[in-house]
């Protein structure tokens, strides 16, 4: 029973320190924070009071604790999730973390004495329906996104599908735990308290982890230095020295690099976020291959890059322009998709997230002139 109290006031404490470090963090990023870092400690505050409520309602129950993780667990991967088509507040996507004040109200209804509360293994199953459920959404999120092919090739490079991956981890991994779990129940009864509370620290340290993801607006959690070798690989391709085989090609190449420049430069196609490099061919008189040898020849780009490098460029005088712009409507108005494509395309070029780019320029624009 020590053990178990022990457990919970420790899970209670790290929810509200990571929901402080967040808070902090907003404070000190203040007018740089995107929808994630602003609702990420009001949720994790939220799920503290859940468990806080939970303490009060007719004791300690490792059953319920279980249950709880796999709530938090849930309700913080909405916020990482890179599947959804555009950078909306998570609440309009999926109706999970509403759970967390229900279930709060309802352990108080509890302790009250208003309702009994029910058997242990009603609360695993509980949980275990919780995980199914946001595993099958997050399913036919990607089965909604992969289904047209040409969506995912214009949705971005291949960084995409490596946070997907990631994704895949922080969704499942609850899922397998909650399974595992259900297999000592059943064969293992014996070895059941020690196994619910491995299960319940693991899930707080996925919440922890998806905390600091969102924090730092990374892919990964630990692995730093191999985000940065995986984002510094997709920085420039090998030049395609084919283009320039001869004089002749070389001026043929400038001419129809000068018109996409000039193309670019008037009309802006990059602010359409749903631009092809089909859609230049029309516009230059050219072919496909000979517009992505001309910019590669020219940039050290391929064509993805080089729309994005424009779309960074612009989202950068738009700031200039209006120092109170949020990072979300940068990445909206510069015909990104998503925040989190806008996030990668600026750490790729600029070394830096857009958070602390606009801080710092900020900054600089409003220092006072000695």
């Amino acid at each position: 029973m020590i053990m178990m109290t022990i457990l919970s006031v420790t899970i209670l404490i790290t929810l509200l320190s990571l929901s402080a470090f967040q808070a902090l963090k907003n404070k000190r990023n203040s007018g740089y924070v995107d929808v994630k870092s602003e609702i990420m400690p009001r949720l994790l505050a939220a799920l503290a009071l859940m468990v806080s409520c939970d303490m009060l309602c007719s004791g300690y129950n490792i059953f319920r604790t279980l249950s709880d993780s796999v709530i938090a667990v849930m309700s913080a991967s909405v916020m990482v999730v890179s599947v959804r088509p555009s950078a909306r507040p998570p609440f309009r996507f999926f109706s999970l973390p509403a759970i967390v004040p229900a279930m709060a109200l309802y352990y108080i209804v509890c302790a009250a004495g208003l309702l009994d509360v029910p058997e242990p293994k009603y609360f695993l199953a509980f949980a275990a329906m919780v995980a199914l459920a946001f595993a099958g959404m997050f399913i036919w999120m990607i089965w909604k996104r992969l289904r047209d092919i040409k969506s995912v090739m214009k949705s971005g490079n291949v960084w995409s599908f490596v946070t997907l991956c990631t994704d895949i981890i922080y969704v499942f991994f609850p899922l397998m735990l909650i399974s595992a779990v259900y297999i000592v129940y059943s064969v293992f009864p014996a070895g059941l308290t020690a196994s619910l509370a491995v299960a319940v620290l693991l899930m707080f340290l996925e919440v922890a982890a998806v905390t600091f993801k969102v924090s730092y607006d990374s892919a990964f959690v630990i692995l730093h230095e191999h985000e940065r070798v995986i984002v510094e690989s997709m920085k420039l391709p090998h030049m395609d020295m084919s283009a320039s085989s001869g004089s002749k090609d070389d001026d043929t190449y400038k001419e129809l690099y000068e018109r996409i420049v000039l193309y670019f430069e008037m009309s802006k196609p990059y602010l359409d976020g749903a631009l092809t490099i089909s859609d230049v061919v029309k516009v230059v008189y050219s072919n496909k291959v000979y517009i992505s040898k001309a910019i590669c020849h020219y940039t050290g780009r391929n064509f993805r890059q080089f729309v994005n490098y424009h779309r960074i460029m612009y989202s950068m005088d738009l700031f200039r322009s209006n120092l109170e712009m949020k990072v979300t409507e940068l990445a909206e108005k510069s015909g990104f998709n998503t925040v989190v494509s806008y996030t990668m395309a600026f750490r790729l070029f600029m070394n830096e997230t857009p958070s602390e780019w606009c801080r710092k320029e900020r900054s600089k624009i409003l220092k006072p002139k000695k």
